[in-house]
């Protein structure tokens, strides 16, 4: 008897083996599948990481920052790179006045006043700025200039105010 109740127990332990074995193998399976689709996810995703990334690298090109030469010239005056940006930045802006167009804008206002709503800094001598009335828009293109004692000077290059649709 106590030979039959052993092999009913092995018989038991050896089915649930069995079952075990197949179903780590069939897990094993799914998570190998699982994997393999989330590397082809991973991939996508670098791929599509590193098109932004030259993206930006392409589009950064022409910005004080990142323009080696640029920089250094304006480091060899004394000055960090944040320091021009805030200043140009500040004489740009703070010309814009409620009731008044902004001096700096070569074009008066047809339905308001102009005013500057964001300034660019190309290198260490140019601008861009987009400057608005409230129904036209346009961009002007500035030559500046830090003096030694610190003033900075401005000159208009070219400006566009564009059509109304």
């Amino acid at each position: 008897m106590k030979s039959k109740i052993f092999i009913y127990l092995f018989a038991l332990a050896a089915l649930y083996i069995v079952f075990q074995h197949r179903n780590a193998s069939k897990k094993i399976e799914l998570d190998a599948k699982r994997i393999s689709k989330l590397e082809k996810k991973l991939e996508e995703a670098k791929k599509v990481t590193d098109s932004i990334e030259n993206e930006v690298l392409e589009l950064s090109y022409f910005t004080l920052r990142h323009d080696e030469y640029a920089s250094e010239y304006i480091e060899d005056t004394g000055i960090s790179v944040p320091q021009i940006e805030g200043l140009v930045l500040d004489a740009l802006i703070s010309n814009n006045s409620i009731d008044k167009d902004n001096p700096l804008i070569p074009l008066a206002g047809m339905s308001g006043p102009t005013r500057i709503d964001r300034v660019k800094l190309i290198n260490h001598k140019w601008a861009i700025a987009d400057f608005t009335d409230s129904e036209y828009w346009g961009q002007v293109l500035y030559l500046y200039d830090l003096s030694k004692d610190g003033t900075l000077s401005f000159d208009t290059i070219a400006s566009h105010l564009y059509p109304k649709h």
